[in-house]
């Protein structure tokens, strides 16, 4: 083979996986976390269809479960984006990713004192059929640059096909103030 053809042949290999890796950026970039997909599950489908109460039984779209069909990982990623959603502030946001009964114990007020809190070291602990126990190490950064770490469990269970964490238990400071 001359010299020619190699070099078109490679070109062409290159710029077929360069192609490849574009387009797989831009399919990864339009992903949605968990906690935006329940956003959108519970976006009303037109102006005049009225917005149901989560929990209450009302119609729910059916996201594709091909995105993410592994539960151990959409429980991990409903809990960082929670802590996403904390940090920046977006109760609304942060809301989601909880049952209707630990929405009603949800206190953003706790959460405004700090500049930012993180998630990190997410395990799981326990798992049966539809509930995974999760355990991770929180860290909370106040204002004058101090922070705290604290080890905390998670237990997230599917509901209409979708993770919510139904418990959030204080387990120990690791690293006090």
């Amino acid at each position: 083979m001359d010299k020619g053809w190699s070099l078109a042949l490679v070109g062409g290999v290159v710029g077929g996986l360069v192609a490849l890796g574009v387009a797989g950026l831009l399919l990864w970039q339009g992903r949605q976390t968990p906690v935006e997909q329940r956003a959108n599950v519970n976006t009303p489908a037109s102006p005049q269809a009225t917005r149901q109460p989560a929990g209450a039984g009302g119609a729910r779209v059916a996201t594709p479960t091909a995105v993410n069909p592994n539960p151990e990982q959409e429980a991990i990623a409903l809990i960082k984006s929670l802590y996403q959603a904390l940090s920046e502030k977006d109760w609304d946001q942060a809301r989601l990713a909880y049952t209707p009964a630990m929405q009603n114990q949800f206190d953003p007020a706790f959460f405004a004192q700090f500049v930012r809190v993180t998630v990190q070291d997410l395990r799981v602990s326990q798992s049966s059929s539809g509930q995974w126990q999760l355990v991770g190490r929180n860290t909370y950064f106040y204002p004058n640059g101090d922070t705290q770490e604290e080890e905390r469990s998670y237990t997230v269970i599917w509901q209409n096909g979708q993770p919510l964490i139904s418990d959030s238990q204080f387990l120990r400071v690791t690293k006090p103030r």
